[in-house]
């Protein structure tokens, strides 16, 4: 009631103790997402622990409206460096997608956010430059970078994670301008398998990942954000709708052109002899 979020509203206040801060923001999140996204922003701002940042960012991410309501709050006040990074990489490795959210972010953490299309040509072109430019061992470096998120959702000969398809063969498989591709727009062609879905359960909570299983009486999803399985009752859920791929659009958007052709060659000779 009205007095519990005073109680909640004192307790995520700055000068609070960060652990107490965190927890009563999580708390506030399930029935005001908006008060509990103005104490976030000022929050993240005096935090400096990744940890820390990812419990904040955490508890927006796993409610309905969430993101949203933490992107209102971040525009009106932008975050430090620090705190927008960690909060890409959250989102980057556990498949969380909002635009706006990811837009705030980026441009906090100092990346462009272009967002234009770009043709076939081009493409073709790009992959020329890869084949004839591309540095595979400095794009090895760019592709193990935290921010990125790629080796917490993608493994190469037995490193790495398992949220998303292994890419130890790529370069055997797929053509350069097909890498590309990819990477500019996720949704495009999604592998078999790798479909995502989210759910939202009736008190709000929200999960995405992939379903492992379903009978009449309960979803078993495999939550990318918290990386374990969560068993939903049927009874408990309020929606469910197909997503496409967890892995976020922009991801070119935070290199440079020749990061980016770097990165490219390297994940075109995977699974080539060396």
């Amino acid at each position: 009631g009205e007095r519990s979020n005073a109680i909640l509203t004192v307790l995520a206040a700055p000068e609070e103790a960060v652990s107490v801060r965190s927890a009563a923001i999580a708390a506030l999140c399930s029935f005001d997402l908006e008060s509990a996204a103005k104490f976030a922003s000022r929050s993240l701002a005096r935090l400096n622990d990744e940890a820390a940042f990812n419990e904040v960012f955490s508890s927006f991410l796993h409610r309905q409206g969430g993101a949203a309501a933490l992107a209102a709050a971040l525009a009106q006040k932008p975050l430090p460096k620090l705190a927008a990074e960690a909060g890409l990489r959250l989102m980057n490795a556990g498949g969380r997608r909002n635009d706006q959210l990811a837009r705030i972010l980026a441009e906090a953490a100092g990346f462009k956010n272009e967002g234009k299309t770009v043709t076939s040509a081009e493409i073709a072109a790009f992959a020329t430059e890869v084949r004839a430019r591309g540095d595979a061992r400095r794009g090895a470096e760019i592709f193990r970078r935290a921010e990125l998120g790629c080796t917490a959702c993608h493994s190469v000969n037995g490193q790495g994670g398992n949220v998303g398809p292994d890419l130890s063969a790529l370069g055997t498989a797929q053509p350069v301008d097909f890498i590309i591709g990819a990477i500019l727009d996720p949704q495009k062609e999604v592998k078999e398998g790798y479909m995502s879905m989210s759910v939202v359960t009736k008190d709000g909570e929200e999960f995405q990942g992939y379903q492992v299983r379903e009978t009449r009486g309960e979803l078993v999803l495999r939550d990318v954000l918290q990386n374990k399985e969560v068993r939903l009752r049927r009874e408990t859920i309020k929606q469910t709708k197909q997503n496409g791929s967890v892995m976020p659009g922009g991801l070119a958007d935070t290199l440079t052109r020749a990061e980016f052709r770097d990165l490219v060659r390297f994940l075109s000779e995977l699974g080539k002899p060396r």
